[in-house]
């Protein structure tokens, strides 16, 4: 609604001068697209890495695991980031998420990472005093055209004070891919779906 009114007023504002609209309109929609089309997310990312690049000195980090980062296995390694994944609190979400980083490479790592900046500078989950629990329900390689895709049912559970309080226990839908490293497999990608 508020990208539509922005739109609606630079328009508005092109139309007011009869002199070159064009010059005016396109002057108007260049902030009007940064303004709209800058999130959250981008606007607390560093500066170098806004629009969608990371430094080479960034992007080189997102490929060092921690020691014991590699499992045995497919399933095993997504069990293990699950697991970490769905059990935390309000005050260990922040670590959490950096040792799933940790054990982690490419979009899942850079979304754990995200995840954990934002958790470190979230009151809500220490005033309402989150809580998550939750158990790995399943998990299934992809078949045909979904080969390499991973699919991991979670049963969680949310509890804390005011909006937290009282929820019921819920399944989580979430896709998955892994790498396959020299010495073992590591999670790469993680889409939660709900």
């Amino acid at each position: 609604m508020v990208l539509a009114a922005l739109v609606a007023g630079g328009e508005l504002a092109g139309c007011a001068g009869i002199t070159n609209p064009y010059q005016t309109r396109r002057a108007v929609t260049r902030t009007v697209v940064s303004s709209a089309l800058s999130t959250p997310a981008d606007v607390s990312d560093p500066a170098p890495e806004r629009g969608g690049t990371v430094p080479p000195s960034a992007r080189a980090g997102l490929s060092t695991l921690a020691a014991g980062a590699r499992a045995s296995n497919p399933e095993a390694a997504l069990a293990r980031y699950a697991q970490l994944y769905v059990n935390w609190s309000a005050a260990t979400a922040a670590a959490s998420q950096r040792r799933l980083a940790a054990i982690s490479l490419g979009q899942a790592r850079a979304q754990a990472l995200q995840a954990a900046t934002a958790l470190a500078r979230d009151p809500e989950l220490t005033k309402s005093k989150v809580l998550n629990a939750g158990a790995v329900v399943g998990i299934a390689d992809g078949q045909g055209a979904a080969t390499g895709e991973w699919v991991i049912v979670t049963r969680e559970q949310t509890s804390g004070q005011g909006d937290y309080a009282g929820l019921p226990p819920t399944l989580h839908v979430i896709y998955a891919r892994v790498t396959a490293t020299k010495h073992g497999f590591v999670v790469s990608q993680w889409q939660p779906q709900n």
